[in-house]
């Protein structure tokens, strides 16, 4: 499905309905030895609810993979993993435009912006713009 075009620009935040998924890493630098956090992120191809927004999404591992990503079982084709979640299985709703900027760095940024119920179909963006 092609992007439409969006004359405004709007922040939304998106998330596997129910759940919070990241992957991240303390880990010590051998020259400063200072302890970072990292994360990665590994983009693919959209699902129907992401693809209104934006060409590609990251990759979002259901529960039921976790074992196998993480080396624990002998699933060895850890690529066929790599599918679009299910768009019926997200939410997504405007957040504040003050997310673009790394001044604010605060957990309202995460909150809705408009008291709607969240969306799930493919029509939420077009409730996003008006």
């Amino acid at each position: 499905m092609p992007r439409q075009a969006c004359k405004t620009k709007v922040s939304v935040l998106l998330t596997p309905s129910g759940h919070e998924v990241e992957f991240w890493e303390n880990w010590k630098d051998p020259e400063s030895g200072e302890w970072l956090r990292t994360c990665t992120i590994i983009t693919g191809e959209p699902n129907e609810l992401v693809a209104q927004i934006h060409p590609r999404m990251p990759v979002i591992l259901p529960e039921q993979h976790h074992a196998a990503w993480l080396g624990e079982t002998d699933d060895g084709n850890l690529k066929a993993l790599l599918l679009p979640y299910p768009a019926d299985q997200m939410r997504m709703w405007e957040i504040s435009p003050r997310v673009n900027s790394p001044k604010n760095d605060d957990p309202s940024l995460w909150e809705p912006l408009h008291a709607q119920p969240t969306q799930t179909t493919t029509d939420a963006l077009e409730l996003l713009r008006e």
